[in-house]
């Protein structure tokens, strides 16, 4: 009998998008990641079915032109084993092979059983600011979201912008909240503002625990 595959291992990338590289559509974000780390000789394991595909899952959507600066990513490797997990050069072998405006901040190995991300990312912290200079837009996210508006603040300064956390960002896209600025006025569309999603995790009642923050996983940085 031939020896049974290896079991797949799960890592979790905590990466960025920046400049041109924000308006890739999220639909092309996993043919991204396994053409990189085809490249980077890294081989995936691949999903069951008629069509089997490298498995990959990603945090929440976000709508293109939206700047991320802490997104999530797991990635199923193929063969990989316990004493694998040393600082190899993960996440210099992706970033050697990633486009313009991708980069990878570190590589977690989560802990056994560890949540899917669809569980893990329960919040989300943005910071958006209008490019005319437009006072507090801070009540309109409130007033759009109720309840799934977790937190905010209004900065004022040479470029006054909010900062605010949402619950259940799979469930409350930053969008709607911009289509209410359009719809009263205060924006023309999108290109008015400038939207950063800054990272993804849960809200403890008080702040954001953002993802790969865990103590207990291995880091891989660069």
């Amino acid at each position: 009998m031939p020896d049974a595959e290896p079991k797949a291992t799960r890592i979790r990338l905590i990466y960025e998008k920046r400049g041109r590289a924000c308006f890739v559509p999220h639909v092309a974000m996993s043919t991204l990641f396994a053409r990189a780390a085809r490249r980077a000789g890294i081989e995936l394991s691949s999903t069951d079915g008629f069509s089997p595909r490298a498995k990959i899952s990603f945090g929440p959507e976000l709508p293109a032109g939206v700047v991320a600066l802490s997104e999530p990513a797991d990635l199923w490797l193929k063969g990989w084993n316990e004493r694998d997990k040393t600082p190899d050069p993960i996440v210099s072998a992706l970033n050697a092979q990633m486009p313009e405006g991708f980069r990878v901040k570190k590589c977690i190995f989560p802990a056994e059983g560890a949540l899917a991300l669809g569980k893990e990312c329960r919040a989300a912290h943005y910071l958006a600011w209008l490019r005319n200079g437009a006072p507090d837009i801070l009540p309109h996210m409130e007033r759009h979201y109720g309840e799934a508006f977790l937190s905010g603040s209004f900065e004022q300064g040479v470029q006054p912008k909010i900062s605010a956390v949402l619950a259940d960002p799979a469930q409350n896209g930053i969008g709607g909240w911009v289509k209410v600025l359009i719809a009263d006025g205060i924006a023309a569309g999108w290109h008015d503002m400038c939207v950063v999603r800054v990272n993804l995790g849960r809200w403890n009642g008080k702040h954001m625990e953002p993802i790969g923050e865990d103590a207990a996983c291995l880091r891989i940085e660069k």
